[in-house]
């Protein structure tokens, strides 16, 4: 192997990506079958890319050895009121040719986000595919930590719980949009608490709770409510996706769900859980997809109990902002 020479990737070198990322997500359907969709092909991911870069403010950075890519990196500079100015790493974002080690990701990292200050985002977020471990590991060693995690349940493996809630089981009508609007703090209340710690701004709830209701006026949504005695316990909501590089064909993803912290460890949970299962299999999905904050307890215990397996994380790293200015640069530390 020879040593890496480190250029601002570009629209140029698309097809050069493509072929990496090809490689990368075969060893990905390897590790997890399902990922082997009619996606995986030089047409689709070339488009894919295309469009990141049309569309985008893309920053990013390739290792080349003798000209040829080995690896790169590439991230969209991104504002929302949430995260603020911040880089985000999308799925297809990374990729290393096979015989390069975590180092070649670490270096490429420690290329680009010299950059990616320069533009202003000291917050990087990074979705992380974890067949190859390759990956993981170079972010874990980069000082990243994992926010969420992305899993997939194949229905034909679900094993229906036993011993669950003596609840009604129906869909949310709409008639039922005020009691959505009720259970739109639920998931927030989690996150709020210890040990997430996610911060809960006026704003947000109320434009939740709109949303919320909002969510049985949605003919494409299968929205599930359990109702024990005339009081809703919790929810689940499913919606039909189109598949991509990180999620199986035939899937729908279960986009949110909650359940009271006063109803929890009775069983409601799994009654809606195995009502989910059984009406997206008469539906004709074969996969359901969904994600969680790992910090969130209640939620990092009960997926992975309903046969969720992790095929990503999006993993996360904030730099303090003041490396702008206390920096060796600064004439004035020249100074003291």
């Amino acid at each position: 192997m020879g040593k890496c020479e480190y250029k601002t990737i570009s629209m140029n070198d698309i097809p050069a990506m493509a072929k990496l990322l090809i490689n990368r997500q075969s060893f990905e359907g390897e590790v997890y079958p399902f990922l082997n969709n009619n996606y995986l092909n030089t047409e689709h991911i070339t488009n894919m890319l295309e469009n990141l870069f049309v569309h985008n403010n893309v920053n990013g950075v390739g290792a080349f050895i003798k000209d040829d890519l080995v690896g790169y990196i590439i991230g969209v500079v991104k504002i929302d009121t949430v995260r603020g100015r911040h880089i985000w790493v999308p799925y297809e974002g990374m990729a290393i040719r096979k015989d390069q080690s975590s180092e070649l990701i670490r270096n490429l990292y420690t290329e680009v986000s010299v950059a990616w200050l320069e533009q202003g985002c000291f917050m990087h977020y990074t979705i992380i595919p974890l067949g190859n471990q390759a990956y993981y590991d170079a972010y874990l060693r980069l000082s990243f930590s994992i926010q969420q995690v992305h899993g997939v349940m194949n229905i034909g493996d679900y094993k229906p719980f036993e011993n669950v809630c003596n609840a009604e089981i129906r869909v949310a009508n709409k008639m039922d949009s005020e009691m959505m609007g009720k259970m739109s703090r639920i998931i927030q209340s989690y996150q709020n608490a210890a040990p997430t710690f996610e911060p809960v701004f006026p704003e947000v709830v109320m434009s939740i709770k709109a949303s919320y209701k909002s969510i049985v006026e949605d003919n494409d949504d299968t929205c599930l409510v359990a109702i024990k005695d005339g009081q809703e316990l919790g929810f689940q909501k499913y919606y039909p996706i189109h598949s991509d590089l990180m999620t199986p064909e035939h899937a729908i993803e279960l986009t949110i769900a909650g359940t009271y912290s006063s109803q929890m460890g009775r069983g409601v949970g799994k009654e809606l859980m195995n009502e989910g299962c059984r009406r997206m299999k008469e539906a004709g999905y074969e996969n359901i997809i969904t994600d969680w904050r790992i910090t969130n307890l209640a939620a990092s215990t009960f997926w992975p109990k309903c046969g969720f397996k992790p095929v990503a994380y999006r993993m996360v790293r904030y730099i303090n902002s003041d490396i702008a200015w206390a920096n060796f640069n600064n004439p004035s530390i020249e100074l003291l």
